[in-house]
């Protein structure tokens, strides 16, 4: 982290639950920014997520690694990270309340511009940010990298307004091509600005460096891939810069 990021804790509460968030700026800039929440992978607000927050500090806007578990839980293997993430994935009011609970949190900071904030989400975090936008929920982008699409939650309005770019592994067994095609097509049908990039050769979780080395550990189709890491965060920062 450079001199100028820094890296603020911002706790915020739902329903008893006391969520632990980080908020990445860069003490240089002055000004009203654009922010961009970070959804987390089902590991959890970790060291990644936290990077990527700082990593957008640095391209100009606030990054606000959320946490949707809430106490900063975060598993260490499969089981727990499954058992976590389905907590929320398999509960639509709670997502998104803990969602909306981060975007408040996110608009009462300092230099924060509430008319232009977007979200990314990793695997997990992508699915959630895919099932916000479907509920209508009002952000000026959404980007997912190898977002699940598997079991999102119906569509709740009549257009989609949110403009979505979604990179994905044409070598990922969690999200098939066809799972894919089929959630923009469906997307598409409610007036959605939405674009795929496909990486034909990257499995899941491309993006995250410590992706190959839990895949072996844990025998699961985790990789990761430098050029659509890369590729994919330029894209990403091409399209930001075009809407916020």
């Amino acid at each position: 982290m450079t001199a100028t990021i820094q890296m603020k804790a911002i706790p915020y509460t739902l329903d008893g639950v006391t969520m632990q968030g980080g908020l990445a700026i860069d003490s240089a800039q002055s000004g009203l920014r654009p922010a961009v929440l970070v959804v987390h992978e089902w590991w959890g607000r970790n060291a990644f997520s936290d990077d990527r927050a700082q990593a957008l500090a640095k391209l100009g806007y606030a990054g606000f690694a959320v946490d949707m578990f809430g106490d900063h839980a975060q598993a260490d293997n499969p089981t727990d990270a499954s058992a976590l993430s389905s907590a929320v994935s398999g509960n639509l009011p709670l997502m998104t309340g803990r969602f909306m609970a981060a975007i408040r949190a996110l608009k009462q900071q300092p230099g924060i511009d509430p008319e232009r904030i977007a979200v990314i989400g990793y695997c997990f975090g992508g699915t959630v940010a895919l099932n916000m936008v479907r509920q209508g929920v009002d952000l000026a982008a959404m980007v997912g990298f190898h977002a699940g699409v598997d079991g999102l939650a119906p569509i709740a309005h009549l257009s989609i307004n949110t403009p979505i770019r979604l990179f994905t592994g044409g070598d990922d067994p969690f999200v098939p091509t066809e799972q894919v095609q089929m959630t923009v097509a469906d997307m598409r049908a409610a007036k959605a600005d939405i674009e795929v990039v496909t990486y034909a050769q990257a499995r899941h979780a491309f993006t995250n460096p410590a992706a190959t080395e839990k895949g072996e550990r844990f025998n699961l189709p985790l990789q990761y891939n430098a050029h659509a890491a890369d590729d994919s965060w330029q894209q990403m920062h091409t399209f930001l810069r075009t809407v916020l």
